[in-house]
């Protein structure tokens, strides 16, 4: 009778083990989704301010094993209207597109993978969507400007070259991930043309301003110093022309 009785209990257990996973397998449950932005950016400067999307300019996409949808706005986006199959998904939000680059052409970013639960349960998912290119900026000291009365920067990457406008109160925006160089042609006091040596900043992190600082000594001679950010990452030294206003 004991034997029975054992015996009935483990198949009960076994019985119930086997539905639990049933319903693990063939259940839905929910995606509750929250975005915020963060306007952190690395190497940043007094004055310095980004602006972040508003929460309607995020795209939403949700993918799965067999399964994409995406909403044009994250604000369109209910609970309440979607089910799920148990399984694991990725959730991503974007406002702008990171491979266009250009003068404000900001783009932030976010994703999580989560895993949906059965019995109708609410995923909680909580983004923080980030800068997801980078900046890049130019800028020359009085020293410079007084002894290059005129000069013309580009700045290049992988897929674009840019004319550096100094006068823009818009940031240039690029691609991570790849190689920046910096072009200068100016112009002394004199009339003489120079074309300065290119500047390479190599492996560009998204989230992260990189700064550019052409400044002039003219002490026995004539030198330029390139700085990045606060780190001086080149010495020109230039031909002297015997001319007190030069």
């Amino acid at each position: 009778m004991k034997k029975l009785i054992l015996s009935a209990m483990a198949s009960l257990l076994l019985f119930a083990c086997q539905s639990d996973n049933s319903e693990v397998a063939v259940g839905e449950g929910k995606i509750a989704i929250t975005v915020t932005t963060s306007a952190d950016v690395a190497t940043r400067a007094e004055g310095f301010t980004l602006q972040t999307p508003a929460l309607s300019d995020f795209q939403l996409l949700i993918t799965g094993e067999n399964f994409s949808k995406s909403w044009a706005s994250v604000t369109d986006y209910r609970t309440d209207d979607e089910r799920y199959t148990a399984g694991d998904y990725t959730v991503a939000v974007n406002a702008g597109d990171a491979t266009v680059e250009g003068y404000g052409k900001s783009a932030f970013a976010a994703s999580e993978q989560v895993t949906v639960l059965d019995r109708n349960r609410t995923t909680e998912v909580k983004l923080t969507a980030r800068l997801a290119n980078a900046i890049v900026e130019v800028r020359t000291t009085e020293m410079f400007d007084n002894y290059f009365p005129q000069s013309e920067f580009s700045v290049t990457t992988a897929a674009n070259t840019f004319e550096w406008n100094k006068s823009t109160e818009q940031h240039l925006f690029v691609a991570a991930e790849q190689g920046v160089k910096i072009d200068c042609n100016c112009v002394r006091q004199t009339g003489k043309q120079e074309t300065l040596p290119t500047q390479n900043i190599a492996d560009i992190k998204a989230a992260t301003r990189y700064i550019l600082t052409y400044d002039l000594k003219n002490a026995g001679g004539v030198s330029i110093t390139v700085k990045l950010n606060q780190t001086i990452i080149d010495t020109i030294e230039i031909e002297n022309e015997l001319n007190p206003n030069a």
